[in-house]
């Protein structure tokens, strides 16, 4: 003869703790109100990412364009030249690195958003409403409802797929708000102030010393104008190697913190989400067996 459902408190409880969890789900399923979160937080960091993008090309052009400079100074009267290539090498070497890694978060975050949405569809909201009836059914009356644990296991694995990638994408976006955001716009406005630096190097090139002219009064007061501005060229090279060498920690700063945000963040919180998925395939059937 069928079993009754439980009566005991611990087991009609945990049966009614599932059932409001369950019928939650599929509510805020219908509504999309997590699916609308997760795509409007995950669009701010994607559209950060594609600013970092786009300051990282542009430093790379004005540092392609700087590095054919020559700078001609004499100090004492003897000859040098200087090549801006020669300070903007490490740091362009970098950049072009760091805006590969760049293209491949704007990638991964738009895949997310892409992802969520599609799970965001109305026919997985009811292929969800339709597979939580019966798994209903066969949490509290187990043993009048034919293959109870495998209708438990399908409403779980639509559960997984409804809202995986939607928590993966607020996980991410939870995260860079709270940690990596501040961090990150503070980088970018030093990279964005040393790709202004070197702009304005390009529009201003460094004078050469001038013509000798007949008059000894004339050369020596050009001499002196070829001192002033020699001094004055390499004071602005040291500044602009300063420059350089602060953008070089701010950009292996933003390395750091577009690889945590976009592959270490996802890959955990995906990691959760399918351990929680697992642990649920094996084991939330036995519910239908609660004493």
């Amino acid at each position: 003869m069928p079993a009754e459902p439980t009566t005991s408190g611990s087991g009609r409880a945990r049966r009614t703790l599932l059932s409001i969890v369950l019928l939650a789900l599929v509510a805020v399923s219908w509504t999309g109100l997590l699916d609308q979160a997760a795509l409007s937080n995950t669009d701010v960091t994607f559209k950060r990412a594609l600013a970092a993008f786009a300051i990282s090309r542009g430093l790379n052009g004005v540092i392609s364009v700087a590095q054919g400079t020559e700078i001609a100074i004499q100090p004492v009267g003897v000859g040098v030249t200087l090549t801006v290539g020669e300070i903007l090498d490490p740091l362009n070497d970098l950049v072009e690195r760091f805006s590969w890694l760049v293209l491949l978060a704007c990638a991964s975050l738009g895949t997310q958003m892409l992802l969520a949405e599609i799970m965001g569809n109305l026919w997985l909201s009811a292929a969800l409403t339709v597979t939580a009836l019966p798994a209903l059914a066969a949490l509290w009356w187990p043993d009048r409802t034919p293959g109870a644990p495998v209708l438990l296991r399908l409403c779980v694995l639509m559960v997984f797929l409804r809202f995986v990638f939607a928590a993966v994408s607020l996980t991410t976006a939870w995260v860079d708000q709270a940690v990596l955001a501040e961090r990150q716009e503070a980088a970018l406005a030093q990279i964005s102030q040393t790709r202004e630096r070197i702009e304005t190097l390009n529009r201003q090139p460094a004078p050469l010393p001038g013509e000798t002219d007949d008059s000894l009064l004339e050369r020596f007061s050009a001499f002196l104008d070829d001192q002033r501005r020699a001094m004055n060229i390499e004071a602005r090279l040291a500044a602009l190697s300063d420059r350089v060498e602060n953008a070089i920690n701010e950009l292996i700063r933003l390395i750091v913190i577009f690889t945590v945000q976009t592959i270490l963040v996802p890959v955990a919180a995906l990691w959760a989400a399918l351990t929680g998925f697992r642990w649920s395939w094996t084991r939330l059937w036995g519910a239908a067996n609660l004493s």
